[in-house]
């Protein structure tokens, strides 16, 4: 409720797998703004683990990241995503200072922990994908969306 949308909304078609058919249109956030406040979540946690010695786990956002740039980073403008995820960063007064500050050992510690929990209640299917594949292949997208 208290989240500033920056980037423009855009509408889309509802996508389901219900049998009736529902051909609808949304307004929704931008790939590369879901993505900004993905990453900022990130830092937020970290703070907050320092803080308090316990965050929630980010294994969701690792996924959604690693998930919406595989399959959607070709259609996405990212000439300007350093900016956007600056502003993102300043709502909630967090920095970063390398796209390293994205990857804390303690954050993926807890995130390779609860992967399979997290990740099995909010999917159909757990992905083949392992935990350490998502990591290693984010770490050079993240490095290179925040070069942009």
């Amino acid at each position: 409720m208290d989240e500033p949308i920056i980037g423009p909304v855009e509408s889309r078609t509802i996508i389901h797998d219900y049998e009736e058919a529902l051909e609808a249109e949304i307004k929704v956030y931008s790939l590369e703004e879901i993505i900004a406040e993905k990453l900022r979540a990130v830092l937020q946690q970290t703070e907050r683990l320092r803080e308090r010695g316990w965050a929630r786990s980010r294994a969701r956002d690792y996924y959604d990241i690693w998930r919406i740039l595989g399959r959607y980073r070709g259609q996405m403008e990212l000439d300007a995503f350093s900016s956007l995820l600056g502003k993102k960063c300043a709502v909630r007064n967090v920095h970063y200072n390398c796209f390293e500050d994205f990857f804390p050992e303690a954050i993926l510690t807890q995130v390779e922990e609860t992967w399979e929990t997290h990740l099995g209640r909010l999917l159909r299917e757990l992905p083949p994908t392992p935990y350490d594949l998502v990591i290693k292949e984010l770490r050079p997208q993240v490095r290179n969306l925040l070069e942009m």
